[in-house]
């Protein structure tokens, strides 16, 4: 065999066994790129939406759509699979939004886990079936629904420093995370 073809296996063998990587590209689309059920669903949802902004998302091989809007002073981001069928709900929060018990859950974990923490994004992430989380919108119900806080944040501990995005279930307890890679630029800053 190929020495080239046996560290390229390697290669992608190591990346399967250290695992929980994220690398992540955005761009912006055409509303006329986006799948008609993606469309139909949003329209149907949050009836009288503005300033929906459509991208792709490719996170680690996966792609998906996104829309962006302000729905209800709160920021929206919806996902959507490539066949357009939504996949979650995420609304933007500050730490102040979220209850005392779940910010003492996670300040437990942090503190437990790393000398240095500061969170950067806190997202609540809503997923359940397609007429689930559209009731969740229109009539405020949440039955079937699964809440979880997805939390970008920079972390050190002893052998360095990190970017991560860590997932917490709805009383913000730890359930996972990946190490988010950051792409490098070919912009200078002075």
């Amino acid at each position: 065999m190929d020495w080239r073809i046996v560290n390229v296996l390697l290669f992608f063998a190591s990346l399967v066994a250290y695992g929980q990587e994220k690398v992540e590209r955005e761009y912006r689309v055409k509303v006329r790129e986006v799948p008609a059920e993606a469309r139909e669903w949003l329209d149907d949802a949050f009836e009288g939406h503005k300033r929906v902004k459509w991208f792709m998302e490719e996170t680690s091989g996966k792609k998906s759509f996104e829309a962006k809007f302000p729905w209800k002073k709160e920021d929206y981001s919806v996902e959507f699979d490539l066949s357009g069928k939504i996949e979650d709900i995420e609304i933007q929060k500050n730490w102040q939004d979220l209850s005392e018990a779940i910010r003492n859950n996670l300040e437990v974990y942090f503190e437990a886990n790393y000398s240095k923490w500061r969170i950067e994004k806190i997202q609540m992430q809503f997923t359940g079936e397609p007429d689930d989380l559209e009731d969740m919108i229109d009539e405020e119900e949440q039955e079937q629904i699964v809440i979880r806080f997805e939390i970008e944040y920079y972390a050190e501990k002893g052998e360095g420093k990190g970017l991560w995005e860590g997932l917490f279930d709805k009383d913000g307890n730890f359930m996972n995370k990946r190490e988010v890679m950051i792409p490098p630029v070919d912009n200078l800053f002075f």
